[in-house]
């Protein structure tokens, strides 16, 4: 039988991974920095990305950036392995973003899916990501007419 400590664990766990996603597509910093342990790592090299830190991704993502309009990707499948202290969650996740087109109301959409798996800490400020692998399986771009007025 699942107790209430291992209950409010996984409830840390997916809270964490949360704040990634929401912090990151509403650039909402103050809760992307609720996802991360001090020393954690982002690492996007399987899908032809950078490894870098939370502060190198959040000043590069954080710069102005006009033809930026909007993020989302929820979370799906998540499964959360515990071991005390520690934790190792496996996350699907979809992407859609879109960006200025620059031609007569268009946007270029991106969208796509891949996976997280990521090592979190128990830390006293709650359950932290210490490091995140990023793989994507697969991808579409294309260009769109906005339908939402700006």
């Amino acid at each position: 039988m699942t107790d209430i400590q291992e209950l409010c664990d996984r409830i840390g766990v997916e809270t964490a991974l949360r704040h990634y996603a929401y912090g990151l597509d509403e650039r909402r910093w103050e809760a992307w920095d609720l996802a991360f342990t001090d020393d954690a790592i982002i690492d996007f090299t399987p899908m032809g990305g950078r490894r870098e830190t939370p502060a190198e991704m959040r000043a590069r993502l954080s710069a102005p950036d006009p033809a930026w309009l909007f993020a989302q990707h929820p979370l799906v499948n998540t499964i959360v392995e515990l071991n005390g202290d520690e934790a190792t969650a496996y996350s699907d996740y979809l992407v859609e973003t879109g960006r200025n087109g620059g031609e007569d109301g268009e946007i270029v959409r991106v969208s796509g899916g891949g996976s997280y798996v990521d090592q979190l800490r128990r830390t006293e400020n709650g359950w932290r990501i210490h490091t995140r692998l990023v793989s994507m399986k697969w991808r579409e771009t294309r260009r769109v007419r906005d339908e939402i007025t700006r």
